[in-house]
């Protein structure tokens, strides 16, 4: 879809910006009339050669008068003075030249000679500066450069103004701006101190350009006239045209444009297209109008050949303490049948006469620290966004939230209720995606220090029901071998069968089964207070004690009381309350060593964490919602508590070992390896009893459910800011396989750039994965000529689980290219000019004939960005086309 940005972005208002900033600072000149003047009291009709002079505007008749005239039949010479820097504003005038002149019989003063001109900031550089008192007119000629305190720099071959800088002219200007933006105008003209005038003006932001002038920039702007009228704020194009390399590629006979002073104005914006073979080809021409400026609205009509008028309008509306917006767009669809599955009987979400949707989203300040905001979407259906391309890229979810937030220098607070809801292809059934109602979180940490160390608390509060569980399988193949009836039945996870309600062969076993989300009803309240502190000793040994404790409350009604629910065996089928209490007390050692060599420092660093604390309590009896993930590796083997969420807390006495070491070369590279373990010391491991008990198997096939954990270890090597290379892993305690692997090096080699990673998973049969899994990714750019660079990406499996195997035969899916995208691109310090082609394999999952089935993506993306302008981006789905859902 073709976005356009709010504000028009036209290439205008840079040129004009720019150049009236040049014209503006010309104003120095006439600042420096008003200094030179008075001298016409103490000089006669001759030149006072080699001096500076310092004069105050605002005191000049107190300066001493210049020297003698120094009298002379032949043309004076030139002796240069001293050099000057920038002053800063509200310093008195600096005027350095190589003659000052005063002609009593035309009352002009006229500094000549490698003329400086310094004030208010301003530096202004020319051969000859001649002031007329009774014009009140300033002119510059020969070389004339004026540096403008924001770091503009204008040149010119003739520049003249009058007094009150209400007329003048510039000859043959060229503006070059701190950014990188050039002007150029043959002639520069003001009239009435309103209107000015630009002749044959160009405008482009390569840099790179000039340094070779024979070839034509990047892109340049070019226009036989622009014309700037402040009183309306408006710039006005006369024959313009658009270049690249230097060729014509745009041309307007005649435009206009608000001036900078505008920050946003009335108007069309860039059209868009968009389509599918169901809407057909949608053309969408989008006006922006301004009426306030805080409040604003667009309008977006598109109209779609098969499906006919879409109206699209955004209401945005800004105060001192936040802002609102609202969003709003809906079809009466002319063939709703087309959205139909492939049997031509059943119908998709889509198939209906009206379809849209209603987004708002606001957030407002309510102190300096506490805002409120809220984002609500109201839709007809939830494949709304995705047919008619109204979601941002990468978008899954359509979300409903408000929220209360506060934010201090050591504390955060967050209060939120969300109804969460997917838009995906795949989200089928909203009902087992949550409703949260509310959930907090605090954390606050004292700014003074108790028994000196560091103390913090942590609350978090939650509420949440949802209308159906979440339920999966670990073996998709397991049979029920009870069932006489049937012997080869699929083991399946009923959660249909109502309270009361028995079958003799219900093909279930909990054990198959595992829950990431329950119906009915959830609630928890938990709070934690922790202190710890740092201590190294005088052997530089690091000690850091640590203390803390943890109290939860939690409820859980199950809504239909499902058979699979209440067959977990510490799930109950009742309205449940359970409390948990969970105090802990511990201490980290390290005791870095350093020693240095001839190839550069190396640092030995040892660490040890001892933890003591009871046993995790109600494992099971509470619901699991948010620590379902649980990755033990290098970066959390030295937490306290590994699970991911509140639901679950570690418990038991562990012992944490590992050895650190880094080496630092010479040459500014650098190594570090990294190697630990974790030991359950005593009381019950909460990732064993996990892997029983947890309704969703956290802990299970972790590393962490035995007494000896896996080994976690890493190495990371930074040849220099071109190339770098790591790989962490997991491996066996008693076999030292490898259990889980990662490999990711980044280098560059000339023309060369590369991108790789390497991934492997061991099988996880208690998590629902049957098969070891193994990809690789990698990414490659070419750079071909200068600024031209081809690229190309892919994702590549060397195993994987099908999870849409029906048989088991088919579970194991070997060499699968997964995704790859291709593209060329050009980018200079002025513009970026990309084209991308991507096609992900069997990544969207369709009907056809009441059969579920995946299919490719194919997605096209254009990218023109011209620097200082704007950027257009053009990225469209068209998996429609390649293979159509539907007949």
């Amino acid at each position: 879809m073709l976005r356009a940005a709010r504000r028009p972005a036209a290439s205008t208002t840079r040129i004009a910006r720019s150049a009236l900033t040049a014209t503006a600072s010309l104003l120095a000149l006439v600042v420096a009339s008003g200094g030179l003047a008075p001298l016409r009291a103490q000089t006669a009709d001759a030149p006072v050669e080699g001096r500076s002079y310092i004069l105050d505007p605002t005191q000049v008749q107190n300066q001493p008068a210049p020297p003698s005239p120094v009298r002379s039949a032949g043309p004076p010479t030139a002796v240069a003075g001293p050099t000057f820097s920038s002053t800063p504003p509200g310093t008195p005038m600096q005027v350095n030249a190589g003659q000052l002149v005063y002609d009593e019989r035309t009352s002009r003063v006229s500094a000549r000679g490698n003329v400086q001109i310094y004030y208010d900031g301003r530096t202004i550089e020319a051969d000859v500066v001649t002031y007329d008192q009774r014009s009140g007119r300033v002119r510059a000629t020969g070389n004339v450069r004026i540096t403008e305190p924001s770091g503009n720099i204008a040149h010119g071959q003739d520049m003249e103004f009058d007094q009150q800088f209400t007329n003048g002219f510039i000859r043959s200007l060229n503006l070059e701006t701190p950014d990188r933006r050039f002007i150029g105008a043959t002639d520069v003209t003001r009239e009435g101190g309103d209107t000015t005038t630009f002749e044959r003006a160009a405008y482009t932001a390569c840099a790179s350009c000039r340094a070779d002038l024979s070839k034509p920039p990047t892109w340049v702007i070019k226009a036989k006239r622009i014309i700037h009228r402040e009183s309306e704020r408006t710039i006005y194009f006369e024959d313009a045209r658009f270049e690249m390399f230097g060729v014509p590629i745009a041309y307007m006979p005649r435009f206009w444009s608000p001036d900078p002073t505008v920050r946003k104005a009335s108007g069309i914006l860039v059209p868009g297209i968009a389509g599918s073979n169901r809407t057909g080809i949608g053309v969408e021409v989008p006006y922006f109008w301004n009426i306030q400026p805080n409040y604003d609205l667009l309008i977006a009509p598109r109209y779609y050949s098969r499906q006919g008028f879409m109206p699209i309008a955004e209401w945005r509306h800004g105060f001192e303490s936040g802002y609102y917006s609202i969003r709003a767009a809906g079809i009466r669809q002319n063939d709703p049948g087309v959205f139909m599955y492939n049997d031509g009987v059943t119908r998709e979400v889509g198939n209906r006469e009206f379809r849209g949707i209603l987004h708002t989203t606001g957030i407002f300040r309510v102190t300096e620290r506490w805002s409120v905001g809220w984002d609500l979407n109201l839709m007809s259906d939830t494949a709304f966004l995705r047919d008619y391309s109204l979601s941002l890229p990468g978008q899954t979810e359509a979300n409903s939230r408000v929220f209360l937030r506060g934010q201090g220098s050591r504390s955060w607070f967050d209060l939120s209720a969300t109804r969460y809801v997917g838009i995906t292809a795949t989200d089928t059934d909203n009902k087992i995606l949550p409703t949260t109602h509310p959930v907090l979180d605090y954390f606050r940490v004292l700014d003074q220090s108790v028994m000196g160390g560091e103390f913090s608390w942590r609350t978090s509060v939650v509420s949440l029901s949802r209308e159906a569980a979440d339920v999966s399988r670990r073996n998709p193949f397991a049979v029920d071998t009870t069932n006489p009836q049937n012997p080869l039945a699929p083991m399946i996870c009923n959660r249909s069968l109502p309270r009361g309600q028995t079958a003799l062969y219900t093909n279930l076993d909990p054990r198959n089964c595992l829950v990431n989300g329950i119906d009915g009803n959830y609630s928890r309240v938990s709070a934690e207070a922790a202190w710890r502190r740092r201590v190294i000793d005088a052997m530089g040994q690091v000690w850091e004690p640590f203390v803390s404790v943890r109290g939860d409350v939690t409820y859980h009604h199950l809504k239909d009381e499902s058979a699979v629910l209440g067959s977990f065996s510490r799930l109950a089928q009742d309205d449940r309350i359970y409390t948990r209490f969970m105090p802990a007390v511990g201490m980290t050692y390290r005791y870095p060593w350093i020693a240095g060599n001839a190839y550069g420092t190396t640092t030995v660093e040892p660490i040890l964490q001892i933890i003591a604390r009871p046993s995790e309590q109600n494992i099971g009896y509470i619901p699991n919602e948010d620590a379902q993930s649980l990755v033990f590796d290098d970066t959390n083997l030295f937490q306290v508590n590994k699970f991911s969420g509140w639901d679950r807390v570690e418990g038991g006495g562990r012992l944490n070992y590992g050895l650190n070491v880094t080496h630092r070369f010479t040459n500014g590279s650098s190594m570090n390896v990294m190697f630990g373990q974790s030991l359950h010391l005593f009381g019950i491991n909460s990732f064993s009893a996990g892997a029983l008990y947890d309704m969703a198997a956290t802990g299970a096939n972790s590393g962490l459910d035995k007494q000896r954990s896996d080994y976690v270890a890493r190495f990371q090597y930074q040849l220099d800011r071109n190339f770098r290379f790591s790989a962490r892993g997991r491996f066996d305690e008693r076999t030292f396989a490898v259990q889980r692997g990662e490999i990711d090096a980044t280098g560059r080699f000339g023309n060369f750039a590369l991108t790789g990673t390497y991934g492997f998973l061991a099988p996880q049969p208690d998590l629902g994965y049957l098969v070891s899994r193994s990809a690789v990714g990698a990414a490659l750019s070419y750079t071909v000529a200068t600024n031209w660079t081809l690229y190309g990406a892919a994702r590549f499996a060397f195993q994987r689980q099908n999870l849409a195997a029906t048989v088991a035969s088919d579970l194991t899916e070997r060499n699968k290219i997964e995704g790859l995208t291709v593209g060329v691109n050009y980018l200079d310090d002025a513009m970026q000019l990309g084209f991308y082609y991507s096609r992900d394999f069997a990544a969207e999952v369709v009907t056809l004939n009441n059969v579920a089935t995946t299919r490719d993506v194919h997605r096209f993306m254009f990218r023109f960005n011209l620097r200082t302008i704007g950027e257009l981006t053009l990225s469209q789905n068209v998996s429609n086309w390649f293979n159509p859902p539907s007949q």
